[in-house]
């Protein structure tokens, strides 16, 4: 890295925390930057400051008095993120590359604007991995009756919030950035509409933070009770890993689960993970009938206790902006997928050739491909050997790893040390 300077990564919330026991593209981002030879300092908010040593960089929390820590509130937070980062940057004279996330630009890009007044050089970059409009768009979409009037006016007061205020604040977040890094490019076009064509926008190579701990993921599991206590234990298992989410069509999932039983179909299933439909989701459970042959999970610590034993993964997503977290996890374990073909995910895997793709939103379809892995063991056995091939060669952490260090060099900032060890 050029003399006097460091690395800043803005991010929200805490990484270290998940709703469906993995973490995110933002840690992924750190760790990469770290095995580069940098040494990040990552900011977020939270209740009250703290600075701590982390596996992937040092982690400066930052008080901000507005809950929650949502990336839709990042707008509220923006005062407090900002002047965090930039009370380091005085701190710290010398040429600074602060590279943000998501709608969180807008910290960066206020904290690196402050800084220029008082001389201090930075370079504000960002990566994108979807818009909020098309995020809360989605999720509204995906609240169909069975959730009550209630959470859909939840969810209009959600949209109306994203286009009166989160949304200008994250548009000139990205116009304001020297560099947008997208991992799709349905995501670039969705940059290009929001934020015209003279944005600079650059696609990147990306990984899941697993990537990065290859022997602890490949490590046998005990078969968590979850699984063990499913009906019919030869069935195969299908695992879905994602948040309760109105836009990850959990509902829909479900309904296909149903048809599946109604055709006499065999299989368990597991799908893991928390968030506001939970409680919805276990109700709809129950009204489907499908308990004894499908769980619940809520929360785990580790998505590779699940991943470790399904022969199938399922991704039913109305929307996935720029990819999928859990989806990599998966073709990393060596999983046969279905998935929504939306978004970024048919740029990540070719239709029946990697995976089997299906319309979002319609759970016959869903069914339907859902029926044909369950019954054709060669299918899904060479699906499965394709999910580990395509992650061998578009997700690994070395990939990403030169990646980033290319875009950092390009922009002037080389790593303090030059190294290929990756965590």
């Amino acid at each position: 890295m050029t003399r006097n300077s460091n690395l800043v990564l803005v991010s929200g919330s805490d990484l270290r925390e998940s709703v469906t026991g993995h973490r995110t593209y933002v840690l992924a981002h750190a760790l990469a930057a770290k095995a580069a030879g940098y040494s990040p300092h990552v900011f977020v908010a939270a209740e009250r400051n703290r600075v701590e040593e982390t596996e992937f960089g040092t982690l400066h929390l930052v008080a901000s008095p507005v809950r929650p820590y949502w990336t839709l509130m990042a707008a509220a937070h923006q005062p407090f993120l900002a002047r965090g980062v930039a009370r380091f940057l005085f701190a710290h004279p010398g040429r600074h590359l602060i590279h943000s996330f998501g709608a969180w630009s807008a910290s960066g890009l206020a904290a690196s604007r402050a800084a220029g007044r008082d001389g201090i050089e930075t370079v504000p970059i960002a990566s994108v991995y979807t818009t909020l409009d098309h995020e809360t768009d989605a999720k509204l979409r995906g609240v169909g009756d069975q959730y009550g009037v209630a959470t859909r006016i939840r969810f209009r007061g959600v949209q109306l919030w994203t286009r009166l205020v989160a949304m200008p604040n994250e548009r000139w977040g990205y116009r304001g950035s020297r560099l947008l890094l997208v991992n799709h490019e349905s995501v670039g076009a969705l940059l290009r509409a929001q934020c015209g064509p003279a944005v600079d926008i650059r696609r990147l190579p990306h990984a899941a933070p697993a990537a990065f701990d290859a022997a602890s993921t490949a490590r046998p599991r005990a078969v968590p009770q979850a699984i063990s206590s499913l009906h019919s234990a030869d069935a195969p298992l299908i695992v879905s890993v994602s948040r309760h989410d109105p836009r990850k069509g959990v509902d829909i999932l479900l309904r296909a689960l149903a048809g599946l039983t109604a055709a006499g179909v065999r299989f368990r299933a597991c799908l893991v993970g928390s968030g506001a439909l939970l409680s919805a989701h276990r109700r709809l459970l129950e009204q489907l009938n499908l308990d004894g042959a499908v769980a619940i999970t809520g929360h785990v610590p580790d998505v590779f206790d699940y991943l470790s034993h399904a022969d199938i993964f399922v991704l039913p997503s109305l929307q996935e902006g720029g990819g999928s977290v859990s989806l990599q996890e998966a073709l990393q374990a060596g999983i046969a997928v279905v998935a929504s073909h939306c978004d970024g995910i048919p740029e990540d895997l070719a239709p029946d050739r990697d995976a089997l793709l299906v319309p979002p939103g319609d759970p016959g379809a869903l069914h339907a491909a859902l029926a044909r892995l369950l019954t054709d063991e060669p299918l899904r056995a060479r699906l499965a050997a394709r999910a580990r091939q395509v992650y061998e060669e578009r997700f690994t952490a070395a990939s990403f790893v030169a990646g980033l260090s290319a875009v950092y060099c390009e922009l002037g900032f080389e790593p303090e040390i030059h190294q290929s060890k990756l965590m």
